[in-house]
């Protein structure tokens, strides 16, 4: 089944999206999002709508009262989330690009392994990806005894909404999920 492109999520909209719909600042959070050239829609050979949806989510998360650029303490972190209560997320995004599911996985792991500095109860990873069958047979490579060894949360982010994965937990098949 081929999906609408319009419904696929860039990486500033996923960005969005999380920060929504699991670290909502007007919910305590204080949340820093890193943006590059490349996910605004610079440079060669974007998609065709890409820099106006890319304005759009940026625009929204200006919105929100989301800091806008690296963080202080991991420097270019796609999402560095901070509460109180809940504790310090570090997260990295993938959206949806030219770049091969898996090769987009494995960037993203890369990245997670390079700025995991801190070992403690206090402080949790995260991958966000776009919510999709494709995505989902990626995440699910991911075995739950690494993500449990990480803190590792795995968040499969819509337009309607954020699917969490714990630390632990099997990433269930994308069918069982729409059910």
């Amino acid at each position: 089944m081929a999906m609408n492109r319009s419904a696929l999520l860039y990486q500033v909209e996923v960005k969005l999206a999380l920060v929504r719909g699991v670290f909502a600042p007007n919910a305590g959070w204080r949340v820093t999002v890193d943006i590059d050239g490349s996910e605004m829609g610079k440079g060669r050979q974007q998609p065709r709508g890409k820099a106006a949806r890319a304005r759009r989510a940026f625009r929204k998360l200006k919105g929100l009262g989301v800091t806008i650029g690296p963080d202080d303490r991991f420097g270019r972190v796609d999402v560095v989330a901070d509460h109180d209560r809940h504790g310090l997320y570090v997260v990295e995004v993938e959206g949806e690009s030219r770049k091969q599911k898996e090769q987009g996985l494995y960037s993203c792991l890369g990245q997670l392994l390079l700025i995991m500095r801190a070992w403690n109860p206090q402080i949790s990873y995260g991958m966000g990806v776009p919510s999709s069958r494709e995505w989902w047979r990626q995440i699910r490579k991911i075995p739950p005894a690494v993500t449990a060894r990480l803190n590792l949360h795995l968040y499969s982010v819509g337009r309607d909404g954020v699917t969490v994965h714990r630390p632990g937990e099997q990433v269930v098949l994308w069918e069982r999920s729409r059910r």
